[in-house]
C-alpha cells in the first residue's frame, strides 16, 4: 500500500514538473486603463484622469520624505545607507516594525504556536492546475500573492484561487524592487494589481507583499493608504534561486525544508508560528511545495492561510465575502 502511495505521489511531482504553458483568449482587456503587462508603470500612466484621482487621495503629508534607492548590478545598493536603519529598510536588516509614526508593523509570523503560515509567491501560474488539484484534495487552503501583470496574462487560474478558497494578495503589477520607485512608481505598482485582481477576480485584497521583501516606511505609509497590510516572513525556503532558473541545487532546497521541518518538530515554534515564503513561480517551486507538504503536515500542529492564523475573517473590502478565523479552520473551538 505504502509502495502504491508513493507511485502515485511520485506521478504527481513528474506530472507537475512536465507541464507547459498555453495560452488562450479571454474576456478581459488589459490594452487600456493598465500600465503595460510586465513593464514597470510610467508616467503615461501616472498622467492619466484615472491615476491623478488615486494619487489626489493620498494624504502624502503621513508619507515619510525617504529618498529612493538605488538598483546596481541587479540588486539594491546599500552602501551608503546608515547603520542605524533610520527607514526601517527590511532589505538592510529585515526591519518589521516601522520607525515613522502611525504606520502598523509587518506580519512576519503566525500568533498561533504550532502553525505553518502557507505562503505562494508570484502567481498566478498558468501550469498551477496540478498543484492546486493537490492543494483542493487535501483541503489546504493558502495565501496566494498574486502578480498584476499574471492575473492580466493567466485571469483563469487567478479565478480559480479564489473559486479553492485560497487568500489573494497584492504582489504588485510588475515586480520591482519597491523602495527603488518614485512616490507615484509605487503606488501605481499597487494600485494596478489590486485593480487586476479586482476585475478579474471580483474582490479586492486588503493585503501585499513586497518583491524581496524590499519595503520602507516610505513604501509601507503608501501601501497602508490603500488599506494594505504588508505581509512579509520568517522562514525563506530559497525555493525561488532553485536550478535552473536560479543557483541553488535540489538537494540544496530540500536541505532549507528539512531544517524547517526539524523546527516544527523540536519546539522552535511552541510559542508562535512561521510565515514561511514559497512560491508558485514554476513547475519545479510547485513540485517541491507537494513534495515537502506531507512532513510539514506531520511538523506541525497547524498550515494554514495567514487571514485565518491573523484571525482576518474579512480578507477583502468586500464585507460579503468572509473567511474562517482559526478556530473555524482547524477545529479547535
Amino acid at each position: 500500500m505504502f509502495s502504491t502511495l508513493l507511485f502515485i505521489f511520485g506521478a504527481l511531482i513528474t506530472f507537475v514538473i512536465s507541464q507547459e504553458c498555453v495560452p488562450y483568449s479571454s474576456p478581459y482587456d488589459f490594452s487600456s486603463g493598465y500600465p503595460t503587462i510586465w513593464e514597470t508603470p510610467t508616467s503615461d500612466d501616472f498622467n492619466t484622469d484615472e491615476f491623478q484621482q488615486v494619487y489626489n487621495s493620498i494624504d502624502w503629508s503621513q508619507v515619510p520624505d525617504i529618498e529612493h534607492h538605488q538598483v546596481v548590478n541587479g540588486g539594491l545598493d546599500r552602501s551608503n545607507y546608515p547603520d542605524s536603519d533610520p527607514d526601517c529598510w527590511w532589505t538592510y536588516e529585515q526591519c518589521s516594525t516601522p520607525k515613522a509614526p502611525g504606520l502598523q508593523p509587518d506580519i512576519t509570523i503566525c500568533p498561533e504556536p504550532e502553525t505553518w503560515g502557507l505562503t505562494y509567491d508570484d502567481g498566478p501560474n498558468c501550469t498551477h492546475n496540478a498543484f492546486y488539484d493537490f492543494l483542493s484534495e487535501n483541503n489546504q487552503k493558502a495565501t496566494m500573492f498574486f502578480i498584476g501583470s499574471n492575473v492580466a496574462d493567466w485571469p483563469n487560474e487567478a479565478q480559480r484561487a479564489l473559486t479553492d478558497g485560497h487568500q489573494i494578495c497584492v504582489h504588485t503589477w510588475s515586480h520591482p524592487y519597491m523602495t527603488s520607485l518614485s512616490n507615484e512608481g509605487v503606488l501605481a505598482e499597487l494600485y494596478y494589481a489590486r485593480k487586476a485582481i479586482k476585475y478579474v477576480c471580483g474582490v479586492t485584497p486588503l493585503c501585499w507583499r513586497p518583491p524581496y521583501g524590499d519595503v520602507d516606511d516610505r513604501v509601507r505609509a503608501i501601501a497602508q493608504q490603500l488599506n494594505l497590510a504588508t505581509i512579509i516572513w520568517n522562514l525563506d525556503t530559497n525555493d525561488w534561486d532553485m536550478v535552473p532558473a536560479g543557483s541553488e541545487t535540489p538537494d540544496q532546497i530540500d536541505a532549507n525544508f528539512q531544517s524547517f521541518v526539524n523546527m516544527g518538530q523540536n519546539g522552535t515554534f511552541a510559542n508562535s508560528g512561521c510565515i514561511v515564503l514559497e512560491h508558485e513561480i514554476n513547475n519545479g517551486t510547485m513540485s517541491k511545495a507537494i513534495e515537502w507538504y506531507p512532513k510539514i503536515k506531520s511538523a506541525y500542529q497547524y498550515v494554514v492561510p495567514i487571514a485565518t492564523c491573523m484571525n482576518i475573517t474579512q480578507p477583502y473590502a468586500e464585507t460579503n465575502y468572509t473567511y474562517p478565523s482559526f478556530s473555524e479552520y482547524t477545529g479547535t473551538d
